[in-house]
């Protein structure tokens, strides 16, 4: 009895990937191969098809694959860029400002997506560097969470064994801080790039024609056109893309770390 509780919760862990993973994974491939529906109905039932990708191969999908890659690199670069100097910039306040300024950094995420997105409608013409301010703006305090984190669990003493030894700040900061930050640094990167490689609401609301995702492009193809296979198909080459990105940035940093041990 004690032998068969023990592989309970393996059990119930096996069950739950395979329900709330596996099975819409496999539903949604098996959608991708259908052939569109003729009359009612998301599909035609009993058929079997490759066209779908065949579509998804063409120059105009491709280059929203495209610019949906440009799009999670871009946003993961500014959300780095910006993440880093304000983590910082927390770590040196006194531990009552801290706080006070996480708070302020989260009370956005209180108003909505929807009602920032608004805001930001107002002020941001239509374009690129819109779409991406507006993801941006949407992910920035998740990344600042994350190093902020990181920074803090560093051991001061390290940092006080360096300046004791006469390093200079910015040596403090190249050879103690940043190495030792490179994991949340990681993080809040692979972070942004999905969330960017995802983009749905900053393109839908602050994008023109050219800056369409995957995100919106499968959108429209279900619930404008009614291509759900077409959809599915769009879905299934999303999902490989923050897939890659999800296994991609760790493994290589991995081999690095290898490479130089």
């Amino acid at each position: 009895m004690q032998r068969i509780s023990s592989w309970l919760p393996v059990f119930a862990s096996v069950a739950l990937v395979c329900g709330v993973v596996m099975a819409p994974l496999l539903l949604l491939l098996r959608v991708s191969l259908y052939e569109p529906a003729t009359g009612r109905g998301f599909y035609t039932p009993g058929t079997f098809t490759f066209a779908n990708y065949a579509i998804f191969a063409d120059s105009h999908v491709l280059g929203i694959a495209g610019f949906t890659v440009l799009c999670g690199v871009a946003v993961a670069t500014m959300v780095l860029a910006i993440a880093y100097p304000l983590g910082l910039f927390l770590c040196s306040l006194p531990p009552r400002a801290q706080s006070i300024a996480v708070g302020l950094i989260l009370v956005p995420k209180t108003a909505g997506l929807l009602a920032m997105l608004f805001g930001l409608q107002r002020w941001l013409p239509r374009g690129m560097l819109a779409t991406i301010i507006a993801e941006v703006y949407l992910v920035l305090p998740y990344s600042v969470i994350v190093i902020y984190i990181q920074l803090l669990n560093l051991d001061p003493t390290l940092r006080d064994a360096a300046r004791g030894l006469g390093a200079s700040p910015w040596q403090v900061f190249r050879r103690v801080t940043l190495p030792l930050s490179l994991p949340g640094i990681r993080l809040a990167f692979q972070f942004g790039l999905m969330w960017g490689l995802g983009a749905f609401l900053g393109p839908l609301f602050l994008g023109g024609p050219s800056e369409t995702t995957l995100a919106v492009e499968l959108h429209r193809q279900a619930f404008e056109y009614g291509r759900w296979p077409l959809a599915a198909t769009e879905a299934v080459g999303l999902l490989i893309v923050v897939s890659i990105a999800a296994w991609g940035v760790p493994t290589v940093a991995q081999l690095r770390k290898v490479a130089h041990s």
